[in-house]
């Protein structure tokens, strides 16, 4: 069970307002309780700030009705087990039964006031085959342009795990995409994300580049 504390205060004007801190736990579940919407309902992969200590990243990004041959629906999570280190990943519907998962950790390295960097390590895995992935090394990036406008991204070396061969290089996979801050309180973050993705195992129609977007949400 979540503990909600209520405080009542008056405002300016005399009003009666009721404030909820939501704890972490609160927030768990309430995400727990939604992101199933959003996918049945159904960006970039990742870039290099990390969540913060008890904050949720997500990202959605939905392909209405399949209507884009190559196009994806998929959530990205973050969740700050401290300042740095985040547990993070992601669910990739696709409408031709290739549905894929990944989960690992991610460390911010580097804050600066212009760029933050972060690596890490995890494992892609598919609904219908036994094929697995390491992604190893990565680089996620993010340019701080200024409070509204970003520049975020990821190089990823991707590994074909065999039981009994050694692993497969597969190739790096990179992606890059604008950040334009639309809202902000004291309880989220939402930003709206547009840019590119060069994959290595399909081939995007017209060019080595595939165009993303996503929306994406900070719940503090």
């Amino acid at each position: 069970m979540y503990k909600e504390e209520r405080k009542i205060y008056i405002s300016e004007k005399g009003e009666k307002s009721v404030k909820f801190d939501i704890t972490v736990a609160k927030k768990t579940k309430l995400l727990s309780l939604f992101l199933p919407m959003f996918l049945m309902a159904s960006g970039g992969y990742d870039h290099g700030t990390a969540a913060g200590k008890g904050n949720w990243d997500v990202s959605l990004t939905w392909n209405p009705f399949n209507y884009f041959e190559q196009g994806q629906s998929y959530v990205v999570l973050g969740y700050g087990l401290t300042k740095r280190l985040d547990i993070h990943g992601y669910y990739s519907g696709t409408h031709n039964g290739g549905d894929n998962y990944y989960g690992g950790l991610s460390y911010q390295f580097l804050d600066t006031q212009f760029l933050d960097l972060s690596t890490a390590v995890g494992m892609r895995a598919y609904t219908e085959n036994s094929n697995l992935h390491l992604f190893l090394p990565q680089l996620l990036y993010t340019v701080k342009l200024s409070d509204t406008f970003n520049i975020g991204g990821s190089v990823v070396s991707i590994k074909e795990e065999k039981i009994k061969d050694k692993s497969e290089n597969i190739g790096v996979a990179k992606d890059v995409f604008l950040m334009v801050k639309i809202y902000e309180n004291d309880k989220y973050n939402i930003d709206i994300t547009v840019g590119g993705f060069n994959p290595v195992l399909w081939e995007p129609k017209g060019g080595d580049w595939y165009p993303t977007y996503s929306l994406d949400i900070k719940i503090k």
